[in-house]
């Protein structure tokens, strides 16, 4: 009998020791908290609205405060006609193309330039953010599209190349979005870094910046030698603009305690 007692006295301990284990295992890595909003920004010539939506998981055993995020993001994208776009692979741009891009210098000979009638572009993209609430009120997050696809209309243009040539351009934007390393990006990419206000546990104002990519595909695209004896033939065109951004977002479920909800 002692036996069988001190047997199922030792398996309820491990039980413990092994449910806190698991206690603080979620405490480390849990769900907080699902929000959606909307971010208007502008730079004057481009204009931009992107409602988006996020599920948090909270870092940390005790207050959480460094969140990671998930979800999609639409960005549109309406422009006029001084937007200037520029030649957009890596290759063409730094002579090179992975991580050493960063660091690299613009070769200027390589690069043309190619003006729009407008831009309208749709963006639908996968999202992640980073963020870290100061206290229960304010926070800082910095978030950026991941890949997706992109739509719009036709446009029509100028592209300039070769030391001052004209070409009739048509373009389309570029379809697929895939976040790599500067240049080496495609598409259209949307990214922010805001500083938010979190009223009342569920309405959260935020404002700062907005960094965007918008790139279109020329479908009668030039090839030609210039002058450092480069061959070009490139047909993707990128326009990156720093905005100004303001917006709200809904929480609208916490998944923790109200220890939790920063």
């Amino acid at each position: 009998m002692k036996k069988a007692f001190l047997f199922l006295f030792l398996m309820f301990t491990i039980s413990q020791s092994f449910g806190q284990q698991k206690l603080r295992h979620k405490k480390s890595f849990s769900r907080t908290h699902f929000e959606g909003g909307l971010t208007l920004s502008s730079n004057g010539n481009n204009h931009i609205i992107s409602p988006s939506a996020l599920q948090y998981w909270g870092i940390g055993k005790n207050k959480q405060k460094f969140k990671i995020g998930l979800g999609a993001r639409y960005s549109a994208s309406i422009g006029n006609d001084k937007l200037e776009y520029i030649t957009a692979a890596a290759k063409f741009t730094s002579g090179k193309t992975g991580p050493g891009v960063f660091f690299a210098d613009q070769i200027s000979e390589n690069i043309d330039t190619m003006s729009l009638n407008g831009t309208q572009i749709h963006a639908l993209n996968l999202l992640l953010a980073l963020r870290y609430d100061i206290d229960k009120k304010f926070g800082l997050e910095f978030n950026i599209d991941l890949a997706g696809l992109s739509f719009g209309k036709r446009q029509q243009g100028i592209l300039t190349y070769n030391d001052g040539k004209k070409h009739g351009a048509n373009a389309y934007p570029t379809a697929g979005n895939l976040l790599l390393i500067s240049d080496n990006d495609l598409g259209s990419l949307n990214s922010e870094f805001m500083i938010s206000y979190l009223h009342k546990k569920k309405m959260r104002f935020k404002i700062g910046g907005v960094f965007m990519f918008n790139e279109y595909d020329v479908v009668n695209p030039v090839n030609y030698i210039n002058n450092t004896g480069t061959f070009i033939d490139a047909t993707r065109y990128r326009n990156k603009t720093f905005q100004l951004g303001i917006g709200f977002n809904y929480v609208f479920r916490y998944f923790l305690s109200k220890t939790y909800k920063n």
